[in-house]
């Protein structure tokens, strides 16, 4: 590390997905992602700073997660974060809207393509193959901040499962991916003509297939009275 910059390890994972203007990450830069809030600290601040907290835990930061991710690289977090959950953008095609509910006589007036009761949440529209360049790039720094015990679970749906199992091989390694976890729906479907989408993925791959943390016990349920 030079500086507030870092040298990334290139991918050497196989098989290799390959879209136009696929590039590599060669070095980041120390961004200023933004401190948000802190818990369980001994001396909380109204309005907490990174560097007074760089070292504590239970940081929230506000932001493009790249950014924060360079950030926590650069800053030392290097090798260090033992589980990293994502649920990105999923490739739908659509804007995601959330209506407001205005007080008095509703107008149907317009603002950017939506009426003054709704707001967009996030756009999930990409163009070309910008998607897998944008999770591309984010996979690496996650590789890159994990423990060697440590492992990611990446939240996806039948739009790009498919490709992104392919990127998790070839930034992880395809040895080290541990399970595929299915994450069913039970709301009832209207679909008629095709079977109906019941389900979310979530890919986890481990840093090192040798030392990988898989707490059992935490996961155990007591019977309920009609399972015995």
């Amino acid at each position: 590390m030079k500086g507030n910059t870092m040298k990334i390890k290139p991918v050497k994972g196989r098989p290799m997905l390959h879209w136009v203007g696929k590039r590599p990450i060669d070095t980041i830069s120390n961004y200023p992602a933004q401190l948000v809030d802190t818990y369980n600290v001994e001396n909380p601040e109204k309005e907490p700073t990174y560097d007074r907290f760089k070292d504590g835990p239970n940081l929230l930061f506000q932001g493009d997660n790249k950014e924060i991710l360079s950030t926590l690289l650069v800053q030392g977090f290097r090798g260090k974060i033992d589980l990293i959950y994502i649920d990105p953008p999923f490739d739908s095609g659509a804007d995601y809207v959330r209506k407001v509910a205005l007080r008095g006589e509703q107008k149907n007036l317009e603002a950017e393509g939506h009426s003054v009761i709704e707001q967009t949440q996030y756009t999930d529209i990409w163009a070309n193959d910008n998607y897998l360049q944008f999770m591309f790039e984010r996979l690496i720094l996650i590789r890159e901040l994990l423990s060697e015990k440590g492992g990611i679970y990446l939240h996806c749906d039948w739009h790009k499962s498919h490709h992104l199992r392919l990127l998790l091989d070839e930034v992880f390694g395809e040895g080290n991916f541990v399970n595929e976890i299915i994450w069913k729906y039970n709301w009832a479907s209207t679909v008629k003509k095709k079977f109906s989408q019941k389900h979310d993925t979530i890919f986890w791959y481990a840093k090192s297939a040798e030392n990988w943390i898989f707490n059992l016990d935490e996961m155990r349920e007591p019977y309920t009275d009609e399972q015995l």
